[in-house]
């Protein structure tokens, strides 16, 4: 190969080298929010004036030319180890020492070797003589005699080159793995353009040609591998080493032979063997041989977690461990991750926790008890005198004498509180979930007359007139016995909000698969105050009636919860002095099979 192709071959490659870098510098500037990423992308843009200029020294044709493109090289070379030095004291968390006053101070000898080469011309000091050769065996026809402030220049680049390779040195030996792999990266790429400066400065009559372009364009290759394969520059390792020691779990990492790579303090507390281990080889065998359920999990390869419990400063501790495995983004075998959360604090919340419900099951069933028991008995006697006065009153009475009307009111009296504590006992059944449901197809019309009848001599006792309007073979399929509880519940409330000589309306209409039965009233309507609460629900008190008549609050609770049991709805429309209406949905006997909900569910709303 002749020397103009020769010549040619390198230029281009020296603009590739060129390009290299400045797609580093790019890189280096999109992550410049880390101070580090600012620095590396200035030293890159500086490598890459160097080596452009250093392309056209090459097959520069006359020695104007020559010059021209020593201070473009001059434009980059001074800054670049400046660069890197703050960019090394940056990543190796140093940055305490970089005060105004010593960046510029580092600054001093670069600024002046870039003056001093744009002036050599005028005091020789930096390079004694520049001629050109193009007959020369260097690949440059530029031929350098150098002066007294190149070797300063030189110097002091080397001096930064060895004070920041010290830095990341010294880094390396206490990081984490996860660090490590970036500090090496770091430091492959410094060394890099410092071999190739060495072989330039003390074999440049071997080699020919000035290396130190091509060096850097490795540091560039050595960047960008970084960056797409080790994060780098992602986050400053300092700030990864940060996390990983104040970390309040204890964390311990594996490497591919289950030996100790690294640990916290916090997981240092953890473990005796750990509180004077110094990095020397420990293998996890060891350092569990009194957890074997520790070592179990440890040989694990896949994701675990186990709760195990330790003694510390005398006391039980509980420890959630969880270990995973650590692949490259290659998918190659890196090591182990144990992490040691402390969650004491959490078992002892859920053991209390845990006692106090049992403790308050036990006094729930107990009082479930007391109160069916309590019922029970007030029940059953009151049963009793339901029958009784109703045969008094049809058989011994004269409706014409004046016990007539007391005995008409004891009967009332008796009549109302037993269904109070009939309310009151399916109250406490469905809080214990022990309600019976049992649906079923009958027809609608007998069951309302029925209920009706049982609160004749209330009706009387108002004057309140009652109309029932119930299509003979409307059938419904629901449970009879909730659905009565529901109807009498509806109509005592209309009684007892009616005014005396008032009327209550009972009627059923069919739309679909469902019947609605309503309870209309010409009473004083809904009071506003319980309107948002009324079915969802147990009024503290019930409002008095229109002759001063008092309730549980239970029963339209109960009404709500019941009818929703059955597949239904409930409602009311109302107006303030003219009456209410109370209506609930039921299927029908011919409806297509529904899915009923469950008491948990009703009650839920």
């Amino acid at each position: 190969m002749d020397r103009l192709s020769l010549d040619t071959s390198v230029f281009w490659i020296l603009l590739a080298a060129t390009a290299l870098k400045l797609a580093a510098s790019y890189l280096a500037y999109r992550k410049r929010v880390q101070a580090a990423a600012r620095y590396c992308a200035w030293a890159m843009l500086a490598a890459a004036c160097y080596s452009f200029g250093y392309a056209f020294e090459i097959i520069s044709t006359s020695l104007e030319q020559g010059k021209l493109w020593l201070k473009v090289q001059h434009l980059g070379i001074p800054f670049i180890t400046t660069f890197w030095l703050i960019l090394a004291i940056i990543f190796t968390g140093h940055q305490a020492f970089l005060k105004r006053w010593s960046v510029l101070l580092l600054f001093v000898i670069p600024v002046m070797v870039f003056i001093f080469q744009f002036t050599n011309d005028y005091h020789h000091l930096y390079y004694r003589d520049v001629q050109f050769d193009p007959d020369s065996s260097y690949m440059s026809p530029i031929l350098l005699e150098k002066g007294p402030l190149y070797w300063l220049n030189v110097a002091y680049l080397y001096t930064q080159g060895a004070v920041g390779i010290t830095l990341f040195v010294r880094m390396y030996s206490r990081a984490m793995p996860i660090v490590r792999r970036q500090v090496v990266m770091m430091i492959f790429g410094a060394v890099a353009p410092w071999l190739f400066n060495i072989a330039y400065i003390f074999a440049y009559d071997v080699v020919k040609i000035d290396l130190t372009p091509f060096g850097f364009a490795t540091t560039g290759i050595v960047f960008i591998y970084g960056v797409y394969r080790f994060h780098l520059l992602r986050l400053v390792p300092v700030a990864y080493q940060q996390v990983f020691e104040t970390i309040q779990d204890g964390v311990i990492v594996l490497d591919y032979d289950h030996n100790l790579s690294h640990v916290n303090e916090s997981a240092r507390c953890l473990f005796t063997k750990l509180r004077s281990w110094k990095g020397e080889p420990l293998a996890i065998a060891e350092l569990f041989e009194s957890h074997p359920d520790l070592l179990a999990m440890s040989s694990s390869s896949a994701y675990r977690e186990l709760r195990i419990s330790m003694d510390r400063d005398g006391a039980p501790h509980y420890y959630q461990v969880k270990i995973s495995v650590i692949y490259d983004q290659g998918g190659i075998f890196l090591g182990k991750l144990m992490v040691f959360s402390d969650v004491t604090q959490s078992v002892l919340y859920q053991e209390q926790l845990l006692a106090n419900r049992n403790q308050l099951e036990e006094l729930h069933a107990f009082k479930d008890r007391l109160f069916a028991v309590v019922t029970h008995d007030i029940r059953d006697p009151l049963a009793l005198l339901v029958s009784l006065t109703e045969i008094i009153e049809e058989d011994f009475i004269d409706p014409e004498s004046e016990e007539s009307e007391i005995f008409r009111e004891i009967s009332s009296q008796v009549r109302d509180t037993h269904l109070l504590v009939g309310n009151l006992l399916d109250w406490v059944r469905s809080q214990g979930g022990k309600i019976h449901f049992r649906p079923l197809a009958w027809e609608l019309g007998p069951m309302v007359h029925a209920a009706v009848k049982t609160i004749k001599h209330r009706l009387e006792a108002k004057q309140i007139g009652m109309t029932v309007s119930v299509q003979a073979g409307t059938s419904v399929y629901a449970d009879k016995e909730m659905v009565e509880l529901i109807l009498r519940n509806l109509m005592f409330n209309a009684i007892k909000y009616s005014r005396t000589g008032g009327h209550i309306r009972i009627e059923a209409t069919r739309q679909m698969d469902q019947i609605t039965l309503s309870v209309k009233d010409s009473g004083i309507g809904v009071n506003e105050e319980v309107v948002q609460s009324l079915f969802r629900e147990i009024q503290q008190s019930s409002s008095p009636g229109t002759d001063g008549e008092q309730g549980t609050g239970i029963g339209l609770y109960l009404c709500e919860k019941f009818v929703r049991l059955n597949g239904g709805e409930i409602g009311y429309t109302s107006s303030q002095g003219e009456g209410s209406t109370f209506f609930f949905t039921l299927p029908t006997a011919g409806a297509p099979k529904m899915q009923y909900r469950s008491w948990r569910e009703a009650d839920g709303g």
